[in-house]
C-alpha cells in the first residue's frame, strides 16, 4: 500500500477508487498526480503541461481527469501526436502503446531534459524513461529510474523514490 501512502501524503481531495473488497486502489491518474506534485522543475513552475503520448485505458484515465494538479500547482493534461510536439510543448509526458521505435525516439529526444518522463511496464525504465508504471495491478504500482531523474535536473521528492524502491528494494 505504499502508492497509497503516497496519496495521503499529498493531501488531494480526488475520490479513490475502491475495489470490490472495499479496500481503497490507486488509478494511474491519482499515481502520476502523486508524482508530479512531488517532484520539482527549475524555476519551480506554478503550472505544468502534462502531456499523453500513445494510447490505451491508461491514457483515457489522464485525459478524462483533464487536470490532474493540487492547490499549489495546476496540473492540465492533454495529448500530443508526435514526439517534437512532447518536446516543444510540456513538462512532464505519459506514455502508452508506443512502438518501441517510437519509444525510443522519444526517450533518446528527451533525454537530459526537465521533462518529467512516465510510461507503462519495466521496460520503459530501462529504456530510459523515469518512472514506469504497472497499470495492471491494484494499486497500481510504480518503479524509478534514478539515473533518467538525475540526469534530467528535476528534483524528486526523496520519499516518491523510497516508495517506488519499495521496502524490499524491487519497487512498490
Amino acid at each position: 500500500m505504499a502508492v497509497c501512502s503516497l496519496l495521503i501524503l499529498q493531501g488531494q481531495s480526488r475520490a479513490q477508487a475502491v475495489d470490490p473488497a472495499g479496500a481503497p486502489r490507486s488509478t494511474v491518474a491519482d499515481v502520476v498526480a502523486g508524482i508530479v506534485s512531488y517532484t520539482r522543475w527549475p524555476g519551480d513552475a506554478t503550472a505544468i503541461r502534462m502531456c499523453t503520448l500513445g494510447r490505451g485505458p491508461s491514457i483515457d484515465e489522464l485525459l478524462r481527469a483533464v487536470d490532474i494538479g493540487s492547490a499549489q500547482r495546476a496540473v492540465a493534461v492533454r495529448s500530443v501526436a508526435s514526439a517534437a510536439q512532447a518536446r516543444d510543448g510540456c513538462q512532464g509526458v505519459y506514455v502508452s502503446g508506443l512502438g518501441d521505435a517510437a519509444g525510443r525516439e522519444l526517450l533518446q529526444m528527451l533525454a537530459g531534459r526537465p521533462v518529467l518522463l512516465l510510461g507503462e511496464g519495466l521496460e520503459f525504465c530501462s529504456d530510459g524513461g523515469m518512472f514506469c508504471l504497472e497499470t495492471g495491478s491494484s494499486p497500481v504500482r510504480f518503479n524509478a529510474n534514478l539515473d533518467a531523474i538525475a540526469r534530467s535536473g528535476l528534483r524528486v521528492n526523496p520519499l516518491v523514490l523510497r516508495i517506488a524502491r519499495g521496502a524490499n528494494g524491487g519497487g512498490s
